[in-house]
This record gives C-alpha cells, structure tokens and sequence, in this order.
C-alpha cells in the first residue's frame, strides 16, 4: 500500500458515513447470507426426513465402509451436524438483526468486531454445511460399501470396498447388488446387515427346478437341494411346482462363492424396496481397482 493509499484509508476510518455504510454492508451479510444457507439445509432436512428410511441405511453403509462401523458417521451423526448448521445460521441471523438497533453503527471498533465475526461465522458454516452435502451426495449417488465375508470369492474378497449406483437403479440379471438383510435375517453376531449378492433372477423370469438343479430362462444355474428350493418358492407363496415366473418387485439372489453363501436358497427372494445399490466397480485394495468378471467357486 503506497502512502496515497494509506492516507486514503485514513480518511476514510474517521469518516463516519463510511463506517456506517460498511457497517450496513457487513450486517446485510450477516443478517441474509445465515438465511439463505439455513433454507437450503432446510430443504435438504425436509428431503432427508421424507426419505428417512433410506437415509438411515446409506448413512450406516457409508459410516461402516469409511470406519468400519455403522454408527460413527450414521444418520444420528448426519441429522445432528444438519440440524446445529441450521439453528447457528438462524441464531446467527437473529442476533444480527437485534445487534443492529442497538449498537452505533458509526463505531470503527464495531466495524472491526463485525468484519471479524463475519469471517468466523463464514469459516465454520463453511465447513459444516460442506460436510453435511457432501456426505449427503456421497450417501444418495454413488455409495462407498465395504465387503465383509467371503460369499462374494472369488469375485470380491473380504475387506473389499466397493462404490455403489443407487439412484434410479433398476435390478437386472448378473447385477451384483448391497441388500438390507434385517427382514430376513438375525444378524446379532454379524458384522453387518447389509449383504453383497449376485441376482440371479427378477421378476419376469422363468424359474424351473429339475434334476435337483436350478434353472433361470432356460439357463442352468446352480445345483440345489429340494428344501433350498422349498424354501425360495415359499417366500413367493408358490407351492408343489416345478416351474414358475418370478413375482413382481422380488428379486432370487445367490453369492459367487456358492458352497458358504447366506443368500435365497436359505432366506428366499428378497423385495425391490430392501436393495441399496449396484456395485459400480472396487476401488480398493488399490491393486485391484476395478470392476472384476464373475469367479463362482
């Protein structure tokens, strides 16, 4: 700053029209800038409580594929930050515009606490509501998953994480897909409810049991017990056939490494409504990145 310049500023500090029209400037800021972000968040509040069942499970998946645990970074976490985010903006903006009627707007040391305030409040709702998008975004498009167990082998291993497509997603044969398994399953001593399987049939598909093997459209998929197969064609309420055309919204599923999988032939087809997402491809382990042919064992 050369001495023109400074002298300017001088000035222009003991100009009290000055100071009081960037005073006016800085609390406008923060009067409608906390606002504006509070109705944002609170759209994003709104789309989150309508849709709070899938939130809760992208929130768990998410926490659990980023800390090994479901809780951490859960939708108790999400809904918590959210909800502080809104309430400082609104605060913040409250304040502001009981603050103005009550101090002299032609003050240079109120000027200076303002613009300092501002820049505080600016940095740390910065950081709260970035945080809160975008583990939002990271929640609904596209989802980290950690594999846990070894149903998937020789395709994907235990420790495996995975990025999830969950928007507009519509099951189709060969799709490996995450399942929320608490509606079929006890998982009290698992690591995880959420499931990593292969469909194996959707609705629509012809499904035929002969010669104990298992056959989808005419194709042969996997060698089954009669109870296994008792057991798929009792969660559809079909009984004493052989042959059958898969329900609407249900969805057959099996594990690539078939001889452990916990999959229908033990719990039945599973509903549309409990998928979470399709697999998109591994991005770690970092030697393995990508999105692997299947390797039934």
């Amino acid at each position: 700053m050369n001495k023109k310049e400074k002298a300017t500023l001088k000035l222009n500090i003991a100009n009290e029209e000055y100071i009081d029209e960037n005073n006016e400037l800085v609390f406008k800021k923060l009067v409608y800038n906390p606002l504006l972000r509070a109705m944002g968040l609170l759209v994003l509040l709104i789309f989150s409580l309508v849709n709070n069942e899938r939130i809760m499970r992208l929130a768990a998946l998410t926490s659990n594929a980023i800390f090994s645990s479901e809780v951490v970074l859960g939708h108790v976490t999400y809904y918590t930050i959210l909800g502080v985010t809104i309430g400082l903006c609104l605060v913040i903006s409250l304040a502001s515009i009981i603050a103005k009627s009550n101090i002299d707007m032609s003050s240079i040391e109120i000027l200076r606490f303002s613009y300092r305030f501002y820049s505080i409040y600016d940095m740390v709702i910065f950081i709260l509501s970035t945080f809160v998008c975008l583990f939002f975004i990271i929640m609904i498009l596209i989802t980290p998953c950690n594999i846990s167990g070894s149903s998937m082998e020789n395709t994907y291993s235990d420790g495996d994480r995975v990025l999830l497509w969950n928007i507009g997603y519509t099951p189709a044969d060969g799709d490996v897909i995450v399942f929320d398994s608490a509606k079929y399953v006890s998982n009290e001593n698992s690591q995880s409810r959420f499931y990593i399987k292969r469909v194996v049939a959707k609705e629509g598909d012809f499904v035929e049991y002969r010669s104990n093997i298992l056959y989808v459209n005419n194709q042969e998929v996997e060698k089954i017990s009669l109870i296994e197969y008792y057991i798929i064609i009792n969660s559809i309420n079909v009984s004493n056939t052989n042959s059958f055309v898969v329900p609407d919204d249900k969805l057959l599923v099996m594990g690539d490494n078939r001889s452990i999988s916990h999959d229908s032939r033990a719990i039945g087809f599973i509903d549309n409504s409990e998928v979470i997402g399709k697999v998109l491809f591994r991005f770690f382990p970092f030697n393995k990145i990508g999105n692997p042919e299947p390797d039934f064992k």
